[in-house]
């Protein structure tokens, strides 16, 4: 690996110290490496003054009480219908990516870009997908996933602060015999 020199600013150059000092980081490279990377991944280089754009979309940043406040007073079938309304969205930021979410072989792709956006912790496995510090009501989620992925689920309960899901596999092998138009 090439070894490159710049300078830093004294405030940055504090600021990446008190981290590799409060132990969450371990040296100075560590951080300016993943803050590179972290720039790549988010495409920083589109953004335009307060304007975040990944992908050619604009995004925008909203506290997780503001969105407890945006959905508060709807019942569990409004948070779900805005969830299956919402889930187009990922289709068509995946479109730009080449990929068909539709399709089980690009649902983890699916599933990491969510990660990406903050929506929580997602692991799929054996028929299963499991959302760890989910940032938005599982009705929504639920809704959002059917559409994108176009598959049926079916909510576990769990006693935990996590959130399961279940693929309902008539309804996978229905939709892959669907004929393609």
């Amino acid at each position: 690996m090439p070894v490159t020199t710049f300078d830093i600013p004294n405030d940055l150059l504090s600021f990446i110290d008190d981290l590799i000092m409060s132990g969450k980081a371990r040296n100075r490279r560590e951080i300016v490496v993943r803050a590179l990377e972290i720039f790549v991944k988010f495409q920083a280089q589109n953004w335009n003054g307060p304007l975040i754009v990944i992908h050619r979309v604009r995004k925008g940043l909203i506290s997780k009480g503001s969105i407890a406040e945006l959905v508060s007073g709807m019942s569990e079938e409004k948070l779900y219908s805005a969830g299956k309304r919402m889930g187009k969205t990922l289709r068509d930021l995946a479109i730009d990516r080449r990929l068909d979410i539709s399709q089980p072989g690009n649902h983890k792709a699916a599933l990491q870009m969510l990660e990406d956006f903050g929506w929580g912790m997602f692991l799929m496995d054996q028929g299963r997908i499991t959302i760890i510090g989910a940032f938005l009501p599982a009705a929504v989620i639920h809704g959002y996933l059917e559409t994108a992925l176009a598959i049926t689920l079916t909510r576990i309960d769990t006693t935990e602060d996590i959130i399961v899901f279940e693929t309902n596999p008539v309804a996978t092998v229905a939709r892959e015999r669907r004929p393609i138009l």
